[in-house]
């Protein structure tokens, strides 16, 4: 039986609970002050802070992370903390969570892992998380801390593009002096501006250079991926986009057109590009083409960047242009000391050949009279009178080389000239069974010679009939064409033969060279042509392709003609 508390201890007893309420409710208010504070404090951290249970459950979200999730706190607290992550790195970081609540440790933001977040828009960002574990109440958490670091990447990145741009710019300057051909610099150059992060599209880009022919862009570098159709192999000045671009020698950015100007640009390349023409004192010598990101807009840096490679190549290509310059003058100059050399050693042999040549003529021709036809003598005086014949071709054609005559212009039309060194070689033609195909088109009126250019198209003719030893088709067409702003008469000689090799495209207007098989060509006709189209003012194209015959294109400045010639080189050679 419980015993009966008296007066006294009852208000003892009493006493004991008011200190203990009292104590109690102090704690409460301590507990709430400190929630306040904690509270406070959670939703004044800078980052946004996430409460992770070990089932990867989200317990609590402060205000950032809202913000920075774009959910409300409803929508996340007792959901998959995987729900922030991005789809294609779940995988991967599910095991990392495992491992984590295995082993908890404080992890420190910029722990050298490439992390992601996931907002509820589906916008993927780059991010730095936090890890501290904690136990409270006998339950383990882990609090992430979660920051936005785009700002910060970019940063990086226009850091890590400036030093690859200036890293570029001085490598540039280092190619643009190492011995090495031009088109080598070029490709140098183009992969030096494609390790540039994020400049081109996919890494594609291509650089163009003017030759020959001072209207068209020819390519000479470039990068593109095996299923993109390859460039432009040539690209007129002023006729599409990318050669209106080269035309003002101006850099340009154009963005994905609809092609009405005529261009075939957007079909082939679905983005925006740079166009940055090398350019010289107001003269295009070249053209950088570097496609970009389809709706990706250009910047100050990429442009001055690509503009400095620009001026850099335009002034490595004046340099090679100089330096070609030079070479063909010193090729002229020895070439012309090697005919006056040769001038002077037939001058001075003339007589003594011409005149013993001429006696035994005389003397064979006599006897050519007196023997009976069909003897074995009046064979030999045959064979010996055709030598005789060839010996003073040779000695024609050595002087005409050496001296050359005196050219006296007239206004002349080119088409007659071409028919009728067609009419006084059809015989031959036939003879070896080749067709001619004429295509004789009226062309302005030239200055020039007759009889020396009615050589130079007889000897292209030969020679085009020397290449066909089994026949073929002999092609040959008159025209114009206009070049620098002005007009030239053209003529084209095509066969159907074996073409010229390579290695002897170089050669074949030396003098006394020759691939024929036959003795009776002495390797003069194509050298005397090129003499006496020097004397005109004119040059010569060559272009062949290896068992597929060769065409020899002859240019010649009409009476209408303003310009000078294009070239640095009398001749010139595609394959």
């Amino acid at each position: 039986m419980k015993k009966r508390m008296t007066r006294e201890q009852l208000f003892q007893e009493l006493g004991k609970m008011r200190r203990q309420l009292q104590l109690l409710e102090e704690c409460n208010r301590e507990r709430q002050t400190t929630q306040a504070r904690y509270d406070k404090l959670l939703e004044s951290a800078p980052d946004a802070m996430l409460f992770i249970d070990r089932e990867a459950r989200i317990v609590l979200v402060n205000a950032q992370a809202e913000q920075l999730f774009g959910y409300r706190e409803e929508d996340l607290v007792g959901k998959d903390f995987h729900l922030l992550i991005p789809e294609k790195y779940r995988r991967d970081h599910k095991k990392n969570v495992v491992e984590y609540f295995l082993h908890p440790r404080v992890r420190n933001m910029g722990a050298g892992l490439n992390i992601y977040g996931l907002k509820q828009d589906g916008t993927e960002f780059p991010a730095d998380i936090s890890l501290s574990p904690i136990e409270t109440n006998g339950d383990f958490l882990v609090i992430a801390s979660v920051r936005d670091i785009t700002e910060r990447k970019q940063a990086e990145l226009q850091i890590e593009r400036n030093y690859r741009i200036q890293t570029a710019i001085s490598s540039v300057l280092k190619i643009s002096l190492e011995p090495i051909s031009l088109e080598e610099q070029l490709n140098k150059v183009l992969g030096l501006i494609l390790t540039i992060p994020g400049l081109s599209s996919r890494g594609q880009g291509s650089v163009y250079i003017v030759e020959n022919e001072p209207e068209v862009l020819v390519l000479k570098a470039w990068r593109t991926l095996p299923e993109m159709p390859p460039p432009c192999a040539r690209i007129p000045l002023s006729k599409c986009l990318c050669g209106k671009d080269a035309a003002t020698c101006a850099a340009a950015f154009t963005e994905c057109g609809d092609g009405q100007d005529g261009s075939q640009r957007p079909a082939r390349f679905p983005h925006g590009f740079y166009c940055l023409p090398m350019a010289s004192t107001g003269k295009t010598l070249g053209l950088i083409i570097i496609p970009i990101e389809e709706g990706r807009e250009k910047t100050v840096e990429e442009e001055r960047f690509l503009t400095a490679v620009a001026d850099t190549l335009a002034a490595v290509t004046m340099r090679r242009q100089a330096e070609m310059e030079k070479s063909r003058l010193k090729e002229e100059l020895a070439e012309a000391e090697k005919r006056a050399a040769l001038g002077r050693i037939t001058a001075g042999m003339t007589d003594k050949i011409r005149n013993p040549l001429t006696a035994v003529g005389g003397f064979v021709r006599r006897l050519d009279k007196k023997l009976p036809e069909g003897s074995q003598e009046k064979g030999y005086v045959k064979f010996i009178l055709a030598e005789v014949d060839r010996l003073e071709n040779i000695l024609r054609n050595v002087l005409f080389l050496s001296w050359g005559p005196a050219v006296h212009p007239e206004r002349c039309d080119l088409k007659e000239i071409v028919g009728k060194a067609l009419g006084l070689l059809e015989e031959l033609c036939k003879e070896h069974s080749i067709a001619i195909e004429r295509s004789l088109g009226e062309v302005p009126p030239i200055e020039g010679e007759k009889e020396l250019l009615l050589v130079v198209v007889e000897n292209i003719i030969v020679n085009a009939v020397d290449a066909m030893p089994q026949g073929g088709r002999l092609t040959v067409a008159t025209g114009t064409e206009m070049i620098n702003g002005a007009v030239y008469v053209t003529v084209r000689v095509s066969d159907t033969g074996e073409g010229i090799k390579k290695e002897d495209l170089s050669r074949i207007f030396e003098p006394f060279f020759t691939t024929k098989i036959s003795t009776k060509r002495i390797g003069l006709g194509l050298a005397i042509a090129k003499r006496v189209l020097d004397d005109h003012k004119g040059w010569i194209r060559v272009e062949s392709t290896a068992g597929a015959g060769a065409s020899f294109v002859l240019y010649l400045p009409s009476v209408v003609s303003k310009g000078m010639r294009p070239g640095a080189s009398d001749v010139t050679y595609q394959i």
